[in-house]
């Protein structure tokens, strides 16, 4: 599928390389290789550059998107709320993160999503998001 058909983000702030699996309604599964040259990664001293928090959520709301069957272009998807976020380990240049995220269900315009960050079999961040459509 091609990524910038579907999703509005643009770099660099479009956080998903690649779409690996997808089961529209259900359940993702998207990559993002991690690389030196991230614009969020350019001020960090040698050896102690990492992903922040917030962008691997950023990252896991952006795979969340290919759950909708239609492209997003034209509509407006948000970010309403993040629960339970559990960051385990850190995501650093050269790690190829694996974005999972499956819907859980639907309440009150609100779609509540399942996601979890890995690298090769780490856990790096597990989290329950809320994200709306208008």
């Amino acid at each position: 599928m091609d990524i910038l058909a579907h999703l509005p983000h643009r770099a660099p702030l479009l956080l998903v390389d690649r779409l690996l699996e997808r089961e529209p309604g259900l359940r993702v599964v998207a990559e993002k290789l991690v690389t030196a040259g991230e614009p969020y990664l350019l001020d960090h001293p040698a050896g102690g550059a990492q992903v922040p928090g917030p962008l691997l959520l950023e990252m896991l709301a952006q795979a969340g998107g290919f759950l909708e069957a239609e492209t997003l272009h034209g509509a407006s998807i948000f970010l309403a709320g993040v629960r339970d976020a559990r960051f385990h380990a850190p995501a650093v240049p050269g790690d190829r993160l694996r974005l999972e995220v499956a819907a859980e269900g639907a309440f009150a315009g609100l779609m509540r999503l399942q996601c979890a960050a890995t690298c090769e079999g780490r856990d790096l961040c597990t989290a329950t998001l809320l994200v709306k459509r208008l």
